[in-house]
């Protein structure tokens, strides 16, 4: 087995090669001046099988035309057999029709990927689980609610409680509170499909204490805030934002520290300055698993 570092994440494939002791090729990627992009394997690769480690976050329609390029190009040149590691996996919350004629967007990237020539792919906290079993290519989800957990307990905040919305953010909350040995409780939001504006319900916290709110992904941070501001009212003392992918777009971290964040922590699987733990070793100990 052979990891290859696409573009977009050879930040963290060089840390999971190290880890599980693989070899990596770097390959050899450039911009043209129109935006197009180069990719070269710099050493055969006829008979290998590859890992290939390329993040689809922002810019996702670049980082998964990358993809395809790779896998499409590893089996041209003999590669035995090509997978695929997207630690963070785009389009996943388009995942039906929420209007008369959307394209379900996530089925289709899966069959792009699929078409390159990926075998399976692994991925992170996906944001809708329940499409591996319709996947048209082995989706394998790898959670790191254990991973953010470890971390946590490396800031000793003394007795938190553990927030989070909806019935897969308790999943997740549930998870998290159980690595800290603390309670849950899960919190009810509604999103208006047009406008966006989110509205969210608490139940009331007994007494003042810290609090850190999870979630899978962040994006614009529209329902963070209301989370938040909640349970500023309620009369929390420190609230910690944790994720496992911390987009952050529109501002999104300016708006949450506005209402009275402590601290936004994420992880590796997109690269930016929240990235306080990462998934380098659930990673490596699925692939060197499916070895």
């Amino acid at each position: 087995m052979i990891l290859v570092a696409g573009p977009a994440s050879t930040y963290l494939a060089e840390k999971i090669a190290e880890i599980a002791r693989l070899k990596l090729i770097k390959l050899e990627h450039k911009l043209f001046p129109d935006g197009e992009s180069y990719i070269r394997f710099p050493e055969s690769v006829k008979g290998r099988d590859l890992v290939v480690i390329q993040g689809t976050h922002p810019p996702q329609d670049k980082h998964l035309v990358q993809a395809y390029f790779i896998a499409e190009n590893a089996v041209d040149l003999g590669a035995n057999s090509v997978s695929l590691i997207a630690p963070y996996l785009a389009y996943a919350r388009q995942d039906k029709r929420f209007f008369e004629g959307e394209v379900i967007s996530i089925k289709s990237v899966l069959r792009m990927l699929k078409s390159a020539g990926y075998e399976k792919i692994y991925t992170v906290n996906v944001h809708s689980p329940w499409i591996s079993g319709t996947s048209p290519i082995p989706l394998i989800n790898i959670h790191a609610e254990k991973v953010v957990g470890s971390y946590l307990k490396r800031l000793n905040i003394q007795n938190p409680i553990v927030v989070s919305v909806g019935k897969k953010g308790e999943e997740m909350a549930s998870a998290v509170a159980g690595e800290l040995g603390t309670e849950y409780i899960v919190a009810k939001s509604s999103r208006d499909k047009v406008t966006g504006q989110v509205v969210v319900e608490i139940d009331r916290i007994r007494g003042l204490r810290d609090v850190i709110v999870v979630d899978d992904i962040i994006s614009t941070g529209g329902t963070m805030v209301e989370v938040i501001k909640a349970l500023k009212r309620m009369g929390a003392e420190k609230v910690y934002v944790a994720c496992v992918h911390a987009l952050m777009v529109g501002g999104a971290s300016e708006k949450i520290m506005e209402v009275g964040a402590e601290e936004i922590i994420a992880s590796d699987t997109i690269p930016n300055e929240y990235s306080k733990y990462s998934v380098a070793g659930i990673l490596a100990e699925e692939i060197l698993r499916g070895k």
